[in-house]
């Protein structure tokens, strides 16, 4: 994101609804980056996750995550494919926004702004990892603490993480267990935290430690990212993608020829209310005019 000083900040972007889950349409990473900064502002607490196309088939099956989604204070773009099926449906979202691309900027853009941050997620080990690679590439940051993401079974632990989160005050927490389990948890223990901006972020201590590799950029700007990540995870990923891109894009599709057809089919109606108003109007026009005494119909065989 070399041109992220230059871009358009526009960080209350129009929305755009996929599958009843409000979308907004960032056109840039700056731009999300300036709104999670306003949004930890706020004096209440705001939520803010993603869509892909993994994310909207887990929460069309799972109406627990689709309710989740619908009462975030947030969710943006972060797939090439919800950016084609927004395409379809005829309400084309800029561009997809996935936080691998630009983790580190948004980090050194929180710095900029005294947001302090706090990183939760990954296998034990990987958010230590990833501060260090933070510290090696950014130098400074206000990354304030982290932890692993095996929580979810121990309470206790559980416990003393949300009190650690709270002694170090973080302006805003990124959870990254994958969905649904970060959406799950964030919105079961959101009123226990007290940090403004819970940011619900997906694997990408993964990829920062480098556990897991990224696609060359020029397939990720492609928008087959998937792809590559098919390639290198078959086994975990197969379905997710081969089955799961289809299944989505087949129902966006079937969204937007019953929108077609709906449309075509009130055009028509419309037209034809409209003729027979008119035919109406002309008869009684016309029968006005014979009742004042104009012209009067033949008689029959005249």
């Amino acid at each position: 994101m070399n041109d992220a000083n230059h871009a358009r900040i526009e960080p209350f972007p129009a929305a755009v609804e996929i599958e009843e889950i409000a979308v907004a349409g960032f056109a840039n990473p700056v731009s999300l980056f300036e709104r999670l900064v306003q949004e930890s502002l706020k004096p209440t607490q705001s939520v803010v996750h993603y869509l892909n196309i993994h994310v909207a088939n887990t929460a069309f099956a799972d109406v627990r995550l689709k309710d989740i989604l619908q009462r975030s204070d947030l969710v943006y773009c972060d797939g090439a494919g919800i950016v084609l099926g927004s395409k379809l449906l005829g309400s084309p979202l800029p561009t997809r926004l996935t936080a691998a691309d630009w983790f580190l900027e948004m980090l050194a853009y929180f710095t900029e702004k005294q947001r302090r941050v706090y990183l939760l997620g990954g296998d034990p080990g990987i958010p230590e990892a990833a501060v260090a690679e933070i510290t090696s590439r950014l130098g400074r940051h206000t990354v304030v603490g982290a932890h692993h993401g095996f929580i979810l079974s121990d309470p206790a632990l559980q416990a003393q993480v949300i009190e650690d989160i709270n002694a170090l005050q973080p302006d805003i927490l990124i959870v990254g267990f994958g969905t649904p389990l970060q959406e799950y948890w964030i919105d079961a223990h959101r009123g226990k935290l007290n940090v403004p901006v819970i940011y619900a972020i997906g694997a990408v201590m993964d990829f920062i430690s480098q556990k897991v590799s990224r696609c060359p950029q020029w397939m990720g700007d492609a928008g087959f990212e998937w792809l590559y990540r098919l390639y290198t995870e078959p086994g975990r990923l197969g379905g997710r993608y081969v089955l799961g891109n289809p299944w989505f894009l087949g129902r966006i599709a079937l969204k937007a020829m019953l929108a077609r057809s709906l449309k075509q089919l009130q055009g028509r109606f419309r037209e034809q209310v409209a003729s027979t108003l008119d035919s109406q109007l002309m008869h009684k026009r016309f029968r006005r005019k014979v009742a004042s005494g104009g012209p009067r119909p033949l008689a029959p065989g005249l």
